[in-house]
């Protein structure tokens, strides 16, 4: 177990969004499905899945970008991510 205190949920959800607002340009939206903690190498992760959907106005195309983020469960910080687009 670790020796501090895991950051909650909420705070693992607000990184992803931080993190997925920071690089992606027209985003309307960003949904977290899962959300799951894990160890890799004896570090303890969140692993967080789910889409932001992109669009740049009101009758473009909308895009899809399914993401997974790997997230510190000790201080919220981003240690890998994947993205991978869909056009809807």
């Amino acid at each position: 177990m670790p020796d501090r205190e895991l950051i909650s949920l909420d705070q693992v959800q607000m990184a992803a969004e931080r993190f997925l607002e920071e690089r992606l340009k027209g985003i309307k939206k960003i949904s977290v499905d899962k959300v799951k903690l894990a160890s890799i190498e004896g570090i303890l992760i969140y692993d967080v899945a789910g889409s932001a959907t992109i669009g740049t106005g009101f009758i473009s195309k909308k895009t899809r970008l399914p993401f997974k983020i790997q997230i510190s469960a000790i201080d919220g910080t981003v240690v890998g991510y994947e993205t991978q687009t869909i056009d809807s």
